[in-house]
């Protein structure tokens, strides 16, 4: 694939982002979860986006004036949907614990964010007859394979923990096989539609670059930077989901009295580490949108399950070094940087 070093390269920034953007978050101690998250939903899906864009893609809001009803209603439904997605992802894990539910939700993640744009378009079976194209798909369902593997070792680190407590059965009783099931594969689903997104938003993405070219922009940076004008009308959506469920459980919880409780000077510290938070976050589909730019169009499909295979491989780096599998039987250590392997190579595949 042409350029896909480059893009490959991006999609890794862009997964080192997403592992790490929780870090901050973790320091939050006095505003409960939904509280917190409101913040950081206002940075990551507002002021990051609307910031970042303005700046890199000044002709995005031009552009997103100029573009059709129906393609500005879909690329911001598609983003509340993918909101739905990533609230509903803790439930998948509560039903089927964090390894299983991690690997099915994820998994069918990049799977329907790849395959969405060649079903659709019909021209899966035309990529599939070429050998770059095989190459690309042989890579996803590697990737997949991948998933699945982390997906084991993260059970193994649950029946680990089971063990060391002494306490025998499942560390979870909330287990249910069925609804794990059902609800990972809404969600993964859902959170796939963040993806979907960016590909319905397209025409934003090109009438910003074309405006900012016409404008005597540099036409390598209007390229480069041409998703972030998506990205402002994909992330509102998003916005709208996350912050009306948080409202509604920090209203009928009554947390929302956190925000006094803790003070003013605890607010600051926290309203910085929620920004802080929300950039990181917003981090990734920044080098992500940079990244789409760099693979050739018709496989371009492939760059979503990429950027799913560095976040799980950053995400199970940093939990290393921070001491999340300290306890872990050796073979379980084994079967992570097993899985992390077979992420690595799915990435070379697809650069073909």
């Amino acid at each position: 694939m042409e350029g896909s070093f480059v893009g490959i390269t991006l999609f890794a920034i862009a997964g080192l982002f997403s592992a790490s953007f929780y870090s901050p978050l973790k320091f939050v101690k006095s505003w409960s979860w939904e509280v917190m998250w409101i913040f950081y939903a206002v940075m990551a899906c507002l002021v990051a986006p609307i910031l970042i864009a303005t700046i890199t893609i000044p002709s995005c809001w031009s552009a997103i004036g100029q573009t059709e009803f129906h393609t500005l209603a879909w690329t911001f439904v598609y983003g509340a949907m993918w909101g739905v997605g990533g609230l509903t992802f803790g439930l998948s894990m509560r039903y089927l614990g964090i390894g299983l539910g991690t690997a099915v939700a994820l998994g069918f993640c990049s799977l329907v964010g790849a395959l969405w744009d060649p079903v659709k378009n019909g021209t899966l079976l035309e990529i599939a007859s070429t050998k770059s194209g095989m190459l690309v798909l042989v890579g996803i369902f590697i990737c997949a394979l991948g998933i699945a593997i982390n997906g084991v070792a993260g059970i193994l680190k649950e029946n680990d923990s089971v063990s060391a407590n002494a306490e025998g059965g499942s560390s979870n009783s909330d287990f249910s096989l069925v609804k794990g099931f059902a609800v990972a594969i809404f969600a993964g689903f859902m959170s796939a539609c963040m993806n979907v997104s960016l590909i319905e938003g397209a025409p934003i993405a090109e009438a910003a670059k074309n405006l900012a070219i016409e404008g005597g922009a540099d036409p390598k940076f209007a390229d480069l930077f041409q998703n972030n004008a998506t990205l402002v009308v994909t992330l509102m959506g998003g916005f709208l989901t996350n912050v009306l469920w948080c409202l509604y459980l920090s209203l009928k919880t009554g947390t929302i009295k956190d925000l006094k409780t803790a003070g003013a000077f605890k607010g600051i510290v926290y309203l910085i580490l929620c920004t802080l938070g929300g950039f990181l976050w917003f981090g990734q589909f920044f080098f992500f949108g940079m990244g789409k730019t760099k693979i050739a169009p018709d496989y371009a499909f492939a760059s979503w399950p990429i950027l799913m295979a560095f976040i799980i491989i950053f995400a199970g780096i940093i939990g290393l070094f921070l001491g999340e599998w300290k306890g872990s039987k050796p073979v379980t250590k084994a079967v992570l940087w097993l899985g992390i392997l077979v992420l690595a190579s799915s990435t070379f595949v697809m650069a073909g």
